[in-house]
């Protein structure tokens, strides 16, 4: 990272600077002597109009001087000097390819008159009229800077002449230079601070991101405690910022790794509550479903004595109709009661014994009923504490919940957990209320059965002490046969009431024994329903186990951390 931080911010300095120098050399080089062209044209062609402004024509005296007009060009050595001296610049005028006046002297001080142009000089200012710049001008053997404008006549297309301005060319490359080393200096220094402040810069950033790599391995394995260089927390960078962050992290993470713990050895608690818990409610299920099998067989202990009662009941019915046979036939033939009597004794005794067992199932009845009230209660007791039992794990599981919750992605294993809990405990609940729906409807069934067992007993008692006085009647037809007669209509009229009596205990029966049957199925679903809630608990006795397995689990990891 260094070396790629280093090529990123060396790289591009270099590439400029390399830019710049090479700039140097060929722009700025090019245009420092266009320069130095367009300043030499300028002198040239203000040379020529210092010339021009002589009214007349270029002549040559047979002297051999050059004449403007009036003008003497051959002795023009004031306008050349002062252009010279003002400008910098050597001022040659030639009349065809020959010095005429010049302001360029020889090492002895003289002019230098009389030479000839060169070849190419002549072809291209004097044949063909046109300006020419040349980079190197041989003047009296130093080397020059030259610019020749050609010279014309008023009107005339050919040149007569030219004017000739240049400059030493080893000092105007001299000052160019310098302007070129200057700036290729200047580059080179601002590449060498960068270079300087690129090394310092990287190796300052890598140090400190390595100071802060050194502290991400700390804290992956597990050492919460490593110190960050307080340097690295005061700076104002983006590798400050990473500090400052990791600072934060390291002192969350302790927090987040303290809690966690502390919620491992809650969760270990509660699950080891719930887990006794589960088995205490298993325990309790157990006996609710002892309590609603005794119930079951009491429930059809109670059907087989309804269909018991009902028999007899039905036999009875048959008994008060054969007496009512024999009462008609009493009436008919008052001299046979006699013979009969015997028989209708015997008759009545027999309703007296069917009576009297009837007596006796009705009362078995309605002690099988009260104990079924009983067991109705204890499971009803039973259910409640299932209730409460439930209500309970559904609060712990929401405790754990929320601790699930406070762990964060460790704790999801915590949070299914709890859900699962909280799902059988809201089952365990709905199937309490059920059953206490049940226990409820079975209560009443039973109190309402109890007051039907009652009135029975009240119709028994009735027709009981009916079948006496009909017994004692009997036992007074021998010794007043005669008023017998008399007294057929009120016996007959017994026997009409016994009747309907009789009516009214069959229809009493029957829903006895429908209760009985409809009590032994809802004892039935009770048990199935018990037996739901045992199972239920079952599992949440093995999700307590597997909390508690994940617990350990957590427990296990939190200690690769030291805080």
């Amino acid at each position: 990272m260094k070396k790629k931080i280093f090529s990123l911010i060396v790289l591009p300095v270099t590439t400029l600077g390399a830019i710049v120098i090479l700039i140097a050399l060929t722009v700025v080089k090019g245009s420092l002597v266009e320069e130095t062209q367009e300043a030499l044209k300028s002198a040239a062609t203000a040379t020529l109009a210092a010339y021009d402004q002589n009214q007349g024509d270029y002549l040559k005296a047979d002297n051999g001087d050059i004449w403007k007009g009036s003008y003497n060009i051959s002795r023009s050595e004031s306008i050349v000097d002062s252009i010279k001296e003002k400008a910098g610049v050597d001022v040659t005028f030639f009349y065809g390819d020959q010095r005429i006046m010049t302001s360029a002297k020889d090492k002895e001080g003289n002019r230098i008159l009389g030479s000839p142009a060169g070849d190419k000089i002549k072809k291209l200012v004097l044949e063909g009229g046109q300006d020419y710049f040349s980079k190197a001008v041989s003047l009296d053997g130093e080397i020059c800077y030259g610019y020749y404008v050609p010279v014309f006549q008023d009107g005339e297309s050919t040149p007569v002449g030219m004017i000739f301005v240049g400059t030493d060319k080893a000092r105007k490359d001299a000052a160019v230079n310098k302007i070129i080393y200057m700036i290729i200096g200047v580059t080179l220094s601002v590449m060498l601070v960068c270079i300087l402040l690129a090394v310092i810069f990287t190796t300052s950033m890598t140090g400190s991101l390595k100071k802060s790599i050194g502290l991400v391995q700390s804290v992956a394995r597990g050492d919460l405690r490593t110190n960050i260089d307080g340097k690295l927390l005061k700076r104002k960078d983006e590798i400050g910022d990473l500090s400052r962050a990791m600072k934060v992290l390291q002192t969350e993470m302790s927090q987040s790794i303290e809690k966690i713990a502390d919620n491992t050895k809650a969760v270990l608690h509660a699950s080891g509550n719930l887990e006794g818990t589960a088995r205490q409610t298993t325990e309790s299920m157990r006996e609710v479903g002892s309590a609603v099998n005794t119930i079951a067989q009491s429930a059809s202990q109670q059907a087989a004595i309804s269909e018991q009662a009902s028999l007899h009941v039905a036999d009875m019915g048959e008994r008060i109709e054969q007496t009512s046979k024999q009462m008609l036939e009493m009436k008919r033939n008052a001299k046979a009661m006699e013979d009969s009597e015997e028989e209708g004794a015997k008759t009545i005794h027999m309703l007296l014994d069917s009576n009297e067992e009837v007596r006796r199932l009705v009362e078995e009845i309605s002690r099988q009923t009260l104990k079924t009230n009983e067991s109705a209660q204890k499971i009803k007791e039973a259910t409640e504490i299932i209730a409460a039992i439930a209500d309970e794990t559904s609060l712990l599981s929401l405790n754990a919940s929320i601790e699930a919750a406070r762990a964060g992605e460790n704790g999801r294993g915590f949070a299914v957990v709890a859900e699962q809990i909280q799902k059988l405990a809201a089952q365990s609940n709905e199937s309490s209320s059920r059953i206490d729906d049940i226990i409820s409807q079975l209560i009443s069934d039973s109190n309402q059965a109890v007051a039907t067992m009652d009135q029975v007993a009240r119709t028994i008692e009735n027709q009981t002490d009916q079948i006496q006085a009909t017994r004692s009647i009997t036992d007074e037809v021998m010794v007043k046969l005669r008023d017998s007669l008399e007294d057929m209509k009120g016996i007959e009229e017994s026997v009409s009431y016994l009747d309907g009596t009789r009516q009214e205990i069959i229809k009493t029966v029957a829903e006895l024994s429908e209760i009985a049957r409809q009590n032994a199925a809802t004892t039935q679903e009770v048990n199935a329903n018990a037996n739901l809630v045992t199972e239920s608990f079952r599992q949440v006795e093995g999700s307590t186990e597997g909390l508690k397995t994940i617990a350990d689990g957590l427990e296990e990891s939190m200690q690769h951390f030291s805080v």
